[in-house]
């Protein structure tokens, strides 16, 4: 072992985590759907409970959770058992922590939480432990040896529990359409928060905006493209409302398939119906739009009136 160098033994660990994380992973059963649909129905809070490095685990999971949508509340084991155990209520669910499953100040507090009727998840490293037999639900967070090159210090079983545990709550989250909106609202004044309460209305162009009636020629059409360069070119009917688009994209391939399209006019060549968003969307939500159907821009609608023109680019510097 000395004779290794650190980047060998940093190699060396990270290899045992990913092989217990696979482990992990392959063990996921039908007791993480029950899981995931307890927690999803489920319309109280959820109590995450710990101690020592799994209360570490546990702290996390709470705080991820309730940024997720679903409110939770970590209670360490040890204050539970002088008291804070009044913050649990009939029938709430609780997440216990514990690889060995054995830890005595967890042990204490099962009757009384049996007693409450609560809905006991456990994530252990111990099918077969007592906290394992007291609860409904257990996830098998167990590994065959510590990444500890000693097999002493929890590595792989704490990179597991955690594992689980983000599985457990992003999933709930979904489940739940928790969406990009939601998580702003949680992180207010957070960095990332205000990136994604941004609007399109804040970023989208709303001036010099490339557009041409449905009778215009293609010519006429490649004139105003090369002066905007946005991308794209909105075609308007003669009531100035919305017809068609067409992108550079179409542009190049109206080309290849006419050998005379100078004279041809726009509304034969635009494609009809095309996907509209409405300023108030949230920029990060008009970048999904944009990614799903491989397009670099879209027209802004307020109702039937067209407002300006969103870019993939102008998204892009806004969330930076």
């Amino acid at each position: 072992m000395k004779n290794k160098t650190n980047k060998q033994l940093a190699k060396e660990i990270i290899k045992k985590e990913i092989t217990s994380l696979t482990r992990t992973l392959n063990k996921i059963d039908s007791n993480f759907d029950r899981a995931c649909d307890l927690m999803s129905s489920y319309s109280g809070k959820i109590i995450t409970i710990g101690l020592g490095k799994s209360g570490y685990i546990a702290m996390k999971m709470a705080a991820t959770l309730s940024s997720t949508g679903t409110p939770s509340v970590f209670i360490h084991a040890t204050e539970a058992l002088h008291g804070d155990m009044g913050a649990i209520q009939s029938k709430d669910i609780i997440i216990i922590y514990s690889n060995s499953g054995e830890t005595q100040e967890i042990i204490k507090l099962l009757p009384s939480l049996k007693i409450l009727k609560c809905r006991i998840i456990s994530i252990t490293g111990n099918m077969s432990s007592k906290l394992a037999k007291y609860s409904d639900l257990i996830l098998d967070a167990s590994v065959t040896r510590e990444a500890c090159p000693n097999d002493l210090a929890p590595s792989s079983s704490i990179m597991c529990a955690l594992a689980l545990s983000d599985a457990l709550a992003l999933t709930v989250s979904a489940k739940k359409n928790f969406t990009m909106q939601d998580f702003a609202k949680t992180h207010p004044s957070g960095t990332l928060g205000k990136r994604l309460l941004i609007n399109v209305s804040d970023v989208m162009i709303k001036k010099n905006i490339p557009i041409v009636n449905i009778n215009s020629t293609f010519t006429q059409l490649l004139k105003i493209t090369a002066k905007r360069n946005l991308g794209m070119v909105l075609i308007i009917n003669d009531k100035n409302k919305l017809s068609g688009v067409i992108t550079d994209g179409d542009i190049k391939r109206i080309m290849t398939k006419y050998k005379n399209c100078n004279e041809i006019l726009v509304g034969k060549l635009m494609t009809k119906n095309p996907i509209k968003i409405s300023g108030d969307l949230l920029a990060a939500e008009a970048l999904s739009i944009l990614e799903k159907n491989n397009i670099n821009a879209l027209p802004v609608m307020d109702k039937s009136n067209i407002v300006g023109i969103i870019t993939m680019q102008d998204i892009i510097k806004s969330l930076r």
